[in-house]
This record gives C-alpha cells, sequence and structure tokens, in this order.
C-alpha cells in the first residue's frame, strides 16, 4: 500500500501553494521571469503581457518573499516526487488554479500537471497557458486532457481574440481566455463588479471563452 505523503514534506519538495485574494481555491505560482512566450511578449509594447498584473499590486509589493518562493517551485519541477508531492496538498480540494503566475516550462512539466489532475479527479483544474505548442505537442503525442482540466489558451493581445490552432480544435477541455478594455470577447471575468473576486462564481472551470477586463 503506497504511503500518503505529509504535507509539510510536500510543500518541502514542491515550494507550496499560493492563494491569492481572489481566487476561491489555492493555486501556483512560478516566476514571470520564466515565462517563455509571456517572457518575449512583455518587451512587446501593447501587449497583454507587457502590463503583466503578476508584476504588479501584491506581487511587486512582497516580491522580496514572493520571488524567491517562485524559483524555489521551478526548481522543484524536475523533482522525481514532485507529482506525488502536488497531489498531496491539492488533495481533495474541489477547485485548483494553476499558475496564477509564470507558465508551463515545457512539455514534461504539462505531462506532470496532467497526471497530478488524473490522480485527483475529484478536483477541477484550470490552467491558462500562451504556450500553444507545447499543448499542441501533447495533443500529437496523447490525443486528449483529463476530462477535470480545463485549459485556457490565452490571448496575447488586449481585445483580440485568442484562436484555438486547427489542430487542437474540437478537443474537449480546450478553450480560450481574453482580455478586453471595453467590449467583452466571450463571457465576462465577474470578478470587477465583486470588489475583485470571484465569490460563487466558477466560470473559469468551464469550456466557455472567458473575457478579463484589463488590469
Amino acid at each position: 500500500m503506497k504511503t500518503i505523503m505529509l504535507k509539510k514534506d510536500a510543500s518541502m519538495i514542491t515550494g507550496g501553494l499560493t492563494q491569492t485574494s481572489k481566487m476561491p481555491c489555492k493555486s501556483y505560482s512560478l516566476p514571470t521571469e520564466a515565462c517563455i512566450t509571456g517572457f518575449k511578449m512583455s518587451k512587446v509594447a501593447g501587449s497583454i503581457c507587457a502590463s503583466c498584473y503578476a508584476d504588479k499590486g501584491f506581487y511587486s509589493m512582497y516580491q522580496n518573499t514572493i520571488k524567491p518562493a517562485q524559483f524555489a517551485r521551478l526548481d522543484s519541477l524536475n523533482d522525481t516526487a514532485w507529482v506525488d508531492a502536488m497531489v498531496a496538498l491539492i488533495g481533495s480540494d474541489p477547485y485548483f488554479r494553476w499558475h496564477d503566475s509564470g507558465d508551463l516550462q515545457g512539455l514534461y512539466h504539462f505531462e506532470k500537471i496532467v497526471e497530478v489532475a488524473n490522480l485527483t479527479p475529484r478536483t477541477k483544474h484550470w490552467l491558462p497557458t500562451r504556450e500553444y505548442s507545447i499543448i499542441k505537442a501533447f495533443i500529437a503525442k496523447n490525443g486528449t486532457i483529463p476530462k477535470n482540466l480545463i485549459v485556457r489558451l490565452s490571448a496575447m493581445y488586449p481585445d483580440k481574440p485568442a484562436v484555438i490552432p486547427a489542430s487542437l480544435q474540437g478537443i474537449k477541455g480546450i478553450t480560450t481566455s481574453n482580455v478586453h478594455t471595453s467590449k467583452p470577447i466571450g463571457k465576462a471575468c465577474k470578478a470587477p463588479s465583486q470588489a475583485g473576486e470571484c465569490r460563487e462564481c466558477r466560470e473559469c472551470w468551464t469550456s466557455k471563452p472567458i473575457s478579463y477586463l484589463m488590469h
């Protein structure tokens, strides 16, 4: 019988989870400096990443503690016990959000997240990403993603909708997220009208395209 990992040991391995003021669940944060596509886009004027929320607000205010923790999580991705540790930390939580900061580091990273999702079937997972090519590589290799995982392909520019590549169209669990300055492109996120909080809303864990107000 497999021994269940203690959460304190799981936190030591993974660097622990995060809890943002907006979200109704725990999440996982990596440094924006490690974003592959996002870091490149941050240098492009007018792009969403050029004014990334994860480099402002509380992320900036507490960067002396937040950044070291994010880089510790980044280093932990290659630990052979990472999947088991994440499963122990998530437990039977009903919802989980991947990457309130940062993004996928490679196919190996997404494969590990998929394994975590498979091992936590009672949890609904939400993963926003700009690493379209990583998702394409996974689907080409595996065909499907777990039914309890929603992958949101994120837009690159405000008011310009994300487009699902032909190779990913029709794949269950793959949808888009957009950013708008005035008119939503898809289902508008309710947080701006709810003091910046999700509250009872769980639309991000559905297959509906969601549009977030630029902030």
